[in-house]
């Protein structure tokens, strides 16, 4: 049986190492993982910590982190200490969120309360791996996944040290306590999973996904038919237990070893596989990813979210529409998505103008006045013209609802439904043009004539949330066949973050951080715009302290459609309100010139 890994078993056992320290020295007892010797995991502190944060849950729109941030305002240095530690607990687990990100995160928390944390503490690197997926919902829910932890620690606290050590080495105690703790919670929180893996990974598998291990056991429910017990981690666990019988595995791991693997996702054709290794993630289509991130060079609020989010629809058959404000970043994701499943991209901007003819094709008159048929943008993607020979160029169409999307892509619809067609032209020879979805039974046909649609071929397209109301509509046919995925403003823009942009755009030694952070966030405040404006703005005044020419350049025609006392309020505080120098009867005289028809 062939096995593979994600990481060595080198890289896990450090993620081990720190599980059994928690464990031992936190649940059981009062110790600490990241301050030695100091009394944080107490009754007294999580008690505290169910009080302002569990029983107390800010619903506002806020990050995360601003609410927390707000629940702690008032409380002891132990109390953030406990905090820090429990963020520590929950990124243990999650393999796609940076080591970067994952520190910032603790980092972050800590200075709230000038609390310092030494980077160069050994069991801060069992934080660089992880050990598996764990999904939108864990990344997006963070208040309940951390509840959960809190709770666990505060009813452990609440027993006696034998009992207390009784559960924690106990599978069926354990796992018992664990369910009755998720149900106070009333969530299916992938924390549960990831608390027993971790306590016991010998006993309870390296599943976080709910979806997941009951796929597994109805893969291998002939394993399980003679078994009495109904609990889904009793059922895995022999299955394992089987497995490795059967094949002679000193380990078989139902996401590593890739026979089995292979089986239990076939039990939901067209599934995602969420936790293969980085070169074999695919698809029932053979559609695979060669990355587990977007990489260093891109940056997004909530990265992990927005990866899980894209690679989800792509890997599940859908196109997808990246929506937001400008500046986003949509087209650069666009193609970063491209590189993520190494296809090649076209790159097309959409126009109103668009019909049939500029994206399917049609009769062009050639050298000698003859009319031949000509493929238009769509069709290019599929066929080389010189050679007739398949091909697969992924169409990215950014600014996709500028289209008239039902006139434009006609006959390409029933192909993505299924469908075969026949175009009303000829080639050379007088064949009908023909377009079809590919088919697994029979052969490619290459001939001039005939334009094969890849099953894994996509569309991404990109639309500006700001002017989608004042062009055309898409219809809920064309919206039906796409995902679409919201690329957003950073909710919290500070000079932290805008390091992390300025690193990925290689700008170095900025000098005006602080001051662009701030007038970022005054241009939000009445005109949503991306990093990409921002990074224009760096550009202009790195070795230029004036920043009126980038606000005329490129943030003030942004406010197209804004009264022009919205405007002028804009000036008046990004000149009083931040250090920046600019020049207001600049600004003033271009808002006459370039909004004088604009009177409200």
């Amino acid at each position: 049986m062939a096995v593979y890994h994600v990481k060595n078993e080198g890289d896990r056992k450090s993620i081990y190492s720190a599980a059994g320290q928690w464990s031992e020295r936190c649940l059981l007892q009062n110790d600490s993982l990241l301050w030695v010797d100091e009394p944080i995991w107490t009754l007294a502190n999580l008690r505290r910590l169910q009080q302002i944060f569990v029983n107390n849950p800010d619903v506002s729109g806020d990050s995360f982190e601003d609410k927390l941030k707000k629940q702690l305002e008032h409380e002891s240095e132990e109390v953030y200490k406990l905090v820090i530690e429990l963020v520590f607990v929950y990124y243990l687990f999650p393999r796609k969120i940076k080591y970067e990100t994952k520190l910032k995160k603790l980092s972050v928390i800590a200075s709230w309360k000038g609390i310092d944390i030494h980077d160069d503490l050994e069991i801060l690197k069992s934080l660089q791996y992880g050990l598996g997926s764990t999904g939108t919902f864990y990344n997006t829910s963070k208040f309940y996944e951390i509840s959960y932890l809190i709770l666990i620690a505060l009813h452990l606290k609440e027993l006696s040290f034998e009992e207390r050590k009784e559960i924690l080495h106990d599978p069926v105690n354990l796992k018992r306590f664990a369910e009755s703790t998720r149900k106070k919670i009333g969530k299916r929180v992938q924390m549960q999973h990831i608390f027993l893996h971790l306590v016991m990974p010998d006993k309870f598998e390296r599943i976080a996904s709910w979806g997941h291990k009951d796929q597994i056991i109805k893969a291998f429910n002939y394993i399980t038919d003679d078994s009495t017990t109904e609990d889904p981690d009793e059922k895995l666990l022999m299955i394992r237990e089987r497995l490795e019988e059967k094949y002679g595995q000193e380990k078989v791991d139902f996401y590593d070893t890739k026979t089995i693997a292979e089986k239990w996702r076939k039990v939901e054709q067209g599934s995602k596989p969420a936790d293969v290794p980085k070169d074999n993630i695919t698809d029932s289509q053979g559609l695979s990813m060669n990355a587990t991130t977007f990489g260093e060079d891109i940056v997004f609020e909530n990265e992990e979210v927005l990866f899980e989010q894209v690679t989800t629809a792509i890997l599940n058959g859908k196109h997808i529409i990246l929506t937001g404000p400008p500046g986003t970043g949509k087209s650069k994701l666009a193609h970063k998505v491209c590189e993520l499943f190494a296809m090649n991209p076209m790159t097309v901007t959409a126009s109103s103008n668009w019909s049939t003819y500029e994206t399917i094709g049609g009769y062009r008159p050639d050298r000698n006045g003859d009319l031949n048929f000509e493929a238009g943008i769509f069709l290019k993607c599929f066929k080389d013209k010189s050679t007739d020979e398949q091909i697969n160029k992924w169409l990215v169409i950014d600014e996709i609802n500028r289209a008239d999307i039902d006139k434009a892509f006609g006959s390409l619809f029933s192909v993505l439904a299924g469908d075969e067609v026949f175009l009303p032209f000829e080639d050379k020879s007088g064949q009908l043009i023909k377009i079809k979805p590919q088919s697994k039974e029979q052969p490619d046909e290459q001939n001039a004539f005939t334009y094969v649609v890849p099953n894994d071929w996509r569309i991404i397209g990109t639309m500006n949330t700001v002017d989608k109301s004042s062009l055309y509509e898409m219809s809920y046919a064309f919206m039906r066949r796409f995902a679409f995925i919201p690329v957003g403003i950073p909710k919290e823009i500070n000079g932290d973050l805008l390091n992390q942009y300025l690193a990925s755009w290689e700008i170095t030694d900025y000098p005006y951080v602080d001051i662009l952070a701030e007038i970022w966030k005054l241009i939000n405040k009445y005109r949503k715009i991306g990093p990409a404006i921002v990074q224009d703005i760096a550009k202009h005044t790195m070795d230029n302290e004036d920043f009126t020419s980038p606000i005329i350049l490129y943030v003030l025609p942004q406010f197209e459609g804004l009264s022009i006392l919205k405007i002028r309020e804009f000036i008046r505080e990004i000149v009083d309100e931040t250090e920046a120098v600019i020049s207001i009867e600049q600004l003033d005289d271009f808002v006459d010139d370039f909004f004088e028809d604009v009177l409200f």
